[in-house]
């Protein structure tokens, strides 16, 4: 009895919590169906699912009214050969941007890839929470700056072919839009959906503790637990998530990251992996407190 009255107040404060967000539980997860749904045929990157979710993410950009961050347009696209399998693939980032109203030169990279890895033996690899869970947060969170924006420059990224080599944050860092030097930090997002301990972890931290301390201010309010930690040096190299993500490709280049992030679970990488199992409330508080730590670290 005891244990299901913690349960119930948990589940009230989560929900309290998600009413009150900034953050539309329902816009995530439109997202994520959308993005994750059989018909995109799991995001592989050059292919037609791919080019969906893409033409999704862009008129998502161009209805919230975000400036292009390519050099032309939204789209940074790239090519690259792999192999394993042997092929040279056709990619596109797609890059957006709120201009900074005070000190509009300093900028923060939010981002999230959107590919996937397609179908195999027949079965779609729809990819709910890796990774329409990062781009239906970084969507939402492109909403809601582009109507308040920040003192520093955010710039919107979803990334293509993260899962063959974290290919899109690659090639951003070596020909980036804006110069490296303009960049401050670069928040990443790649599976934020779901955790049967509500638990979330961000990386990066411990290699740039400055940032440590507005975090735990932030984790202290929010209704899920947000954990530190997956970095070097404490965990076995295997744990390790510095450069899990493609946040590493900006580590490389000695720019400050955070990533956020749930530990591996039983539908990661399989057939299973479908919209039905994020937990909305669960993936609106990380959102909230992903938009809390951005709200902080976009001003002087």
């Amino acid at each position: 009895m005891k244990y299901l009255i913690i349960l119930s107040l948990l589940l009230v404060s989560s929900t309290a919590f998600a009413q009150a967000s900034m953050i539309a539980t329902d816009s995530l997860m439109s997202h994520v169906r959308f993005l994750s749904s059989d018909a995109l045929k799991g995001r592989e990157t050059d292919s037609e699912g791919n080019a969906a979710a893409a033409a999704y993410i862009l008129q998502r950009f161009e209805d919230y009214g975000l400036m292009p961050a390519g050099k032309e347009s939204y789209r940074q696209p790239f090519h690259f050969y792999s192999r394993f399998p042997k092929k040279t693939y056709k990619a596109t980032n797609l890059l957006a941007m709120v201009k900074g109203t005070e000190v509009p030169d300093s900028v923060i990279v939010i981002s999230a890839h959107y590919d996937h890895v397609g179908e195999r033996g027949g079965e779609v690899y729809n990819g709910a929470d890796d990774n329409a869970s990062g781009v239906g947060a970084l969507l939402e969170l492109a909403r809601y700056f582009q109507a308040n924006p920040t003192p520093y420059s955010l710039l919107f990224a979803a990334w293509d072919a993260e899962e063959v080599g974290l290919r899109g944050a690659n090639h951003f860092v070596d020909e980036p839009t804006v110069p490296l030097e303009h960049i401050i930090l670069n928040i990443n997002m790649d599976m934020i959906g779901r955790n049967a301990k509500e638990q979330i972890y961000i990386c990066g931290a411990g290699h740039y503790p400055e940032l440590r301390a507005p975090l735990d201010r932030i984790a202290q309010k929010a209704p899920i637990q947000v954990r530190f930690g997956h970095e070097a040096p404490t965990p076995t190299r295997s744990d390790d998530w510095t450069y899990a993500s493609d946040h590493g490709e900006f580590h490389k280049k000695g720019i400050p990251f955070l990533y956020f992030g749930v530990e591996d679970h039983e539908d990661y990488h399989q057939p299973t992996d479908d919209a039905d199992r994020i937990m909305p409330v669960f993936y609106t508080a990380v959102a909230e407190v992903i938009r809390k730590a951005i709200l902080h670290f976009a001003r002087p």
